[in-house]
């Protein structure tokens, strides 16, 4: 019951950081910080790649004092030529660690997670950066 409270809420800010994306060169560019274990981020992840082509998404992940960092790209991104381990490897420098996955989905863990907030102000120069 717990876990299906916390999948409602999760859904509810995810459409509230769909709603707030910045528009980087036709590319929607989101973040969303959650205490969500790395699995639902993930789930959170794939619904919205497959939602939004046009859209990337880092999805944070903080339990136990320990940073997860869940990057996603819809198709078109894909097709602009961004990966997501490629915008993880960007986000890493700011905030320690690494990580890998697929093109269109990645994570990574982070070493300083003080520093959430800068990375994720980052992003849309990241994005500009990749294309």
């Amino acid at each position: 019951e717990l876990e299906s409270a916390s999948a409602k809420l999760a859904s509810a800010k995810a459409e509230a950081m769909i709603s707030s994306a910045v528009n980087v060169d036709g590319i929607r560019v989101a973040t969303m910080e959650t205490e969500l274990p790395v699995a639902a981020v993930r789930t959170l992840g794939d619904d919205i790649k497959s939602k939004y082509a046009d859209m990337i998404a880092v999805v944070s992940s903080l339990v136990d004092g320990k940073l997860t960092l869940a990057c996603v790209c819809g198709k078109d991104v894909l097709a602009k030529g961004i990966k997501a381990p490629a915008v993880l490897k960007e986000l890493a420098k700011i905030v320690g660690g690494g990580g890998g996955g697929r093109p269109d989905s990645a994570t990574a863990g982070a070493k300083n997670p003080e520093k959430l907030g800068e990375a994720f102000a980052a992003l849309p120069e990241i994005v500009k950066s990749l294309l």
